[in-house]
């Protein structure tokens, strides 16, 4: 992609993002490989800009759709976690800078083996990307623990470590000047700690919610089949997808209309920072009001904020990203069949980029974006002038047969990037903390008590192994050889077993949760104190 086949900037105004649960497990899956194709080519004939697909388990898979939309989201990534894969994919139209993939520490039990979230290791992938106006952005695409909804349970715990995790990650990012996307199947209700944690502790914006305010509510009157979804965003469990009907699910769902478990997040960065590749201050101001030109390469990060103005003025210069249109799409049947395109509907949200100042005259911000590279050639700068960035780079690199990623650019180019980061009420933080920490400790006597059973059941198999290798020497039937020789196979791989789950990973499990437990514990005496401050 050359600097002048990218797209004009009228079109980056807006960010079109999507977030789609495919369902796309081996062998166990319906009508997969055909869902595939009719996803990866509705994707292809589509305007998106980011695309993050959960449950795409195989690679194959990742290909096609790959294939059929190299040419609208040209840059893509699968991420490799446990043994068999993360199930997560992200495709954009802007280039990659960084790609990484952040396994949840707690991600299910091995006693669980049917469930198999242990086995795949359930993740968050993350990308970073360039975009002409807002610099370095953020994108995060999870898939949580799935099912557990009611504490104390394995799931249930787990996945509020899980959301504990990723919002730790999220403020990173955005301490380090970045906007975030954060998106995928968290497998929670709006009413959950986990998405309470998203929004209090991540400081995230529920896009969804942002436009559709009953979102959130209780549904009440129940809703029709088609109000539950455009006006409460119920992604799975509708009656409407084909793949819900030979489902048990609980009456009190089918009332509601399904279950809204897929959600796209987003935040402003926390702060303003000179990032090379990304943007450059406008508040060094000169004694004629002017701010001055940057020398070419002086990313010493050496800038000022004005002189006198809180740090939120210096970020209220910065685009703010506002959420203008969200809805559950991909609701009818697969085109010339009989079945949906997956066991969940698609979430899809379009951004606006609206201008710094506070307005939301979108065609004014770009025009002045456009503008300003003449004005730096001519020395003319306005504070509120932002200089878009442009890809240097001519030709995607592949560095690897899952990565398509940009070389990196000979020279930087500086483009302004800040934000005002809202932070949620820290009433509601401190009692999501408190909430989640009650869970965690509930189920961590739990998980103390099923490692101490399951080193029982462990002594009570070696004892009957010792005893049955001890009575194979004086059985008296030949015939009772193959009988003695199975039933010890059976008991050794059970002791093996039950100590692994009842003592490494019982330690393992006690160690992680305990790990948590102290982080939130931390965090919580911090949002009382500034509780307190906030009520003097």
């Amino acid at each position: 992609m050359s600097t002048s086949n990218y797209p004009p900037w009228n079109q980056d105004r807006t960010l079109k993002v999507l977030s789609f649960n495919v369902w796309g497990l081996a062998i166990i899956s319906k009508d997969r490989q055909t869902r595939i194709r009719a996803i990866a080519e509705y994707l292809a004939s589509s305007s998106y800009d980011i695309v993050c697909l959960q449950e795409l388990w195989v690679y194959k898979d990742f290909e096609v759709v790959r294939e059929h939309v190299r040419r609208n989201l040209p840059f893509s990534r699968f991420f490799h976690t446990g043994a068999l894969g993360s199930g997560l994919a992200i495709f954009t139209r802007f280039p990659l800078i960084s790609a990484q993939a952040l396994p949840y520490s707690l991600s299910g039990s091995p006693a669980q083996a049917f469930a198999g979230d242990f086995f795949v290791k359930k993740a968050a992938a993350k990308i970073v990307i360039i975009h002409p106006i807002l610099g370095e952005v953020e994108i995060w695409n999870t898939h949580m623990h799935a099912a557990g909804e009611h504490p104390p349970d394995t799931r249930q715990a787990h996945r509020i470590a899980q959301s504990w995790q990723l919002a730790n990650a999220i403020r990173g990012g955005a301490a380090k000047g970045r906007y975030i996307l954060a998106m995928g199947d968290f497998n929670s209700q709006p009413w959950s700690v986990p998405i309470a944690m998203m929004r209090t502790h991540a400081n995230m914006t529920d896009s969804f919610a942002s436009v559709h305010p009953a979102a959130n509510t209780d549904l009440s009157p129940h809703p029709s089949a088609l109000d539950a979804l455009h006006t409460y965003g119920m992604t799975c469990d509708s009656s409407l997808n084909t793949y819900s009907a030979g489902k048990p699910i609980p009456s009190n769902v089918l009332e509601k209309g399904g279950k809204r478990l897929d959600y796209i997040f987003y935040r402003q960065p926390a702060v303003a920072r000179r990032r090379p590749l990304v943007w450059g201050y406008r508040d060094e101001v000169g004694e004629d009001g002017s701010a001055p030109a940057l020398e070419s390469g002086d990313f010493t990060g050496k800038g000022q904020f004005e002189a006198g103005k809180p740090l939120r003025d210096s970020l209220a210069k910065a685009p703010k990203l506002r959420c203008v249109q969200s809805e559950v799409i991909l609701t009818e049947r697969v085109p010339g069949c009989a079945f949906s395109y997956s066991d969940h509907f698609a979430l899809s949200s379009t951004f606006t980029i609206d201008d710094p100042s506070g307005g939301h005259n979108n065609s004014q911000f770009v025009s002045n974006s456009s503008s300003s590279s003449s004005k730096n050639a001519q020395g003319d700068h306005s504070q509120t002038s932002f200089t878009p960035l442009v890809p240097l780079m001519n030709e995607p690199e592949q560095v690897n047969p899952t990565t398509t990623a940009f070389a990196p650019p000979e020279s930087p180019v500086q483009s302004p990037r800040t934000s005002i980061s809202v932070s949620a009420s820290s009433t509601e933080k401190t009692s999501t903390i408190r909430s989640a920490l009650h869970t965690l400790r509930l189920y961590t006597r739990i998980s103390q008590q099923t490692a101490k059973l399951h080193l029982k059941i462990c002594l009570g198999t070696l004892i009957a192994l010792i005893g049955l290798t001890i009575g194979s020497a004086w059985q008296p039937k030949s015939w009772l050889q193959p009988i003695f020789t199975l039933v010890g196979g059976l008991l050794g791989a059970a002791t093996a077993t039950f100590l692994y789950t009842g003592f490494v990973w019982g330690r393992w499990e006690e160690g992680l949760l305990t790990e948590v437990t102290e982080e939130m514990e931390l965090e919580l005496r911090v949002a009382e104190m500034e509780e307190k401050m906030n009520a003097t």
